[in-house]
This record gives structure tokens, sequence and C-alpha cells, in this order.
């Protein structure tokens, strides 16, 4: 089917039920700002790190496809068939509720707040706008024709929504750069006082350099040997165990949740494997380092909950260098240790420290 028509060349356009009007005309305005605002809110919701931020966003790009299809609709025209979708008060009441949600997590104003600190929050205050001009365009057309006072409400509401989200998702993007800048110096720390582990030609040779170092990682047949080291160690411990895997940048290889493990787990030994990579340290080593007056003084906290410092995480490394992470959860701290050192044994993944 042919997306041209060549209807439209002489500047009109046909609204749902068959009449023709000018694109010119205000209705046509009104539900093509609605257009606009769902092109806008696509963008948002790529930048968005929220992941309700992100639900909301894809569930009102949906919503204003309602919306636009209604108000392209004659309102003289005769429409058969089963009812269509429309914009009522649960939507309307979903957006009240992610304004609260947001709001709750947010320090008080006490002035004017500059549009966006982030890229989704810029985003979304420019949503925010053509949001405000829809409303508009839709309060003229108003004066013109009958609407239901849903749509009106909706598009009032979703404003107000977009700017709480703006707000959230520049504090968001504000403790991700707090994290990343706390692990850098940690890191940065670590390197200083702890050399990386070198190859034994690298020992030999400690004054030859490559122009091409070795970036390999360990392949499937080793990262599914670990995985099966893992699951036997624990079942001969009698404990079952969510085993995961990360890589060199904290993002995940593997996941898997042995029966009757804890559902917490499915959390935790992520975040150890992701620590254990992140700061290039064994997790159950971190304890002193969190205490008052230490370096990472309330580094949990400052996290967000990324950051684990119980035992049960260890970094792995392949031929030298730093290849990822491995985090055990389910049993005790002792337990998921055990199970971890297990797990690499023979594996030439590196020492656990």
């Amino acid at each position: 089917m042919s997306i041209y028509t060549k209807t439209g060349d002489k500047g009109s356009t046909a609204l749902v039920g068959g009449s023709r009007v000018s694109k010119a005309d205000l209705r046509v305005d009104t539900y093509g700002t609605v257009d606009e605002l769902n092109a806008a809110l696509s963008l948002a919701e790529r930048a968005t790190l929220g992941a309700d931020n992100r639900a909301l966003l894809e569930a009102v790009q949906y919503q204003l496809f309602y919306l636009g299809a209604e108000l392209a609709t004659d309102p003289a025209a005769e429409l058969k068939g089963p009812a269509p979708l429309r914009i009522g008060g649960e939507h309307i009441a979903a957006l009240e509720q992610a304004v609260d949600r947001c709001m709750a997590s947010l320090p008080p104003v006490r002035g004017f707040v500059l549009p966006g600190r982030s890229e989704a929050g810029s985003r979304l205050h420019l949503a925010r706008t053509i949001a405000r001009r829809a409303e508009r365009r839709m309060v003229e057309l108003a004066t013109h024709t009958s609407l239901r006072p849903a749509l009106l409400q909706y598009l009032n509401r979703l404003s107000d929504c977009l700017y709480a989200l703006a707000r959230q998702e520049d504090q968001l993007a504000s403790t991700e750069q707090v994290i990343s800048e706390v692990i850098r110096r940690y890191r940065a720390a670590l390197d200083a006082e702890t050399p990386a582990p070198q190859t034994q030609h690298a020992a030999a040779t400690p004054h030859t350099t490559t122009a091409h170092p070795d970036h390999s990682n360990p392949g499937f047949a080793v990262l599914h040997q670990l995985l099966k080291q893992a699951i036997k160690a624990a079942s001969e411990l009698g404990v079952p165990v969510v085993i995961a895997v990360v890589d060199r940048h904290g993002q995940p290889i593997l996941t898997y949740r042995m029966p009757d493990s804890l559902l917490v787990s499915l959390d935790l030994a992520p975040k150890k494997a992701y620590t254990a990579a992140a700061l290039k340290t064994a997790t159950h080593l971190l304890g002193s380092a969190i205490q008052p007056g230490a370096p990472l003084f309330q580094l949990e906290a400052s996290s967000g909950g990324k950051v684990v410092t119980f035992g049960g995480g260890y970094p792995l490394y392949w031929k030298g260098r730093l290849a990822g992470g491995l985090g055990i959860s389910g049993g005790t701290v002792e337990q998921d240790m055990q199970i971890a050192e297990a797990a690499m044994q023979g594996l030439q993944l590196g020492n656990a420290q």
C-alpha cells in the first residue's frame, strides 16, 4: 500500500469519517500539534534513566494516538464498527500519580527552574512546551466545536507531569554523575596502590610495549565452565544461589538463578559482580573502606544501591587484564564467597583477593 495518495496536493486533508477540510483548519492544527508532541516524547523516552518514567512515557505515546484520533474525527460523522479507544479518568489519574511520585523524591522549589540539567530533562521540558501549545490550540478549538472535557484535562495534566519527570530525570542524572566520579577516583587510587596483574611475558620484559594490546576476553567455554563449577559448589553446600557475570564495563553477560534461590538474590548477585568489576576488588575487602573517616565513607548511600560491600563479588582477569566481575548471592556471606572461589578454581581468571 502506497503512503502517498496525492489527494492532499491541493492543501486539503480528510478527517476520520470522510469529510475534507483545509490543512490550515484549526482542528488539523490541533491534532497535528499533538502528533508533534508525540514525536518529542519518543526522543525524551530514549534518553530517560528511570525505568518507571520510561514505561509511563511509552504509555502516554499510545494515549496521544487515541487523543489525536478523536480530534481528527468529524463530529458529524456516523462511525461504524467497535467504539474507539478514548482518553478517560483513569489516564488522568495515572498522570497525577506520576506527578506525586516524582515530586515526593525531589527537594522543594524555591525559584524558577532552568529547563533541563540533563539530556532527558531538556527533552522533557521541550515536550512540555509542545504540550502547552497543543492545549492552547485545543482551548481555541473548543470555542468553535464541542470537545469532551477529558481531553483538555488530560493535556493540562500531561504538561504538569512532564515538568515533574524532567526534574526527576535531572536528579537521576546528577546522582549517576556523582556515582561515576566516586568510582573513578577510587579506581584511580587502587591503580596507584596495586599494580594490575601482568602476564608472564610482560613480567619478563617490563620495558617492552605492544602496539596492539591483547583485549581478548574469556570465551563462552570458559564462562560456561565457570557457571557449571558455581552450580556444583552451591549444590554440594545445599545452597541455591543466583550467579551473575558482568563484563569489564559492568554490563551483564549472564545471570542464572538456581531453583528455590531467594528472589532478593536476583538483585544482589549482579550488584556484587558490578561492584567487583567497577572497583577491581573483591567486595568483602570494601567493608573497611566505607567506615566513617575512610576514603569511601557513604559510598553505598551515594551510589543509589548499585554498589555493595559484603562478600560474594570477585573481579575476573583474563590474560592479565580485567575482564569483568562474578557475583554470587543466596547463602551466607561466607558461603557466597566459598562458591565464587570454587567457581573460579582452575580457570585462570585471576586470584581471588
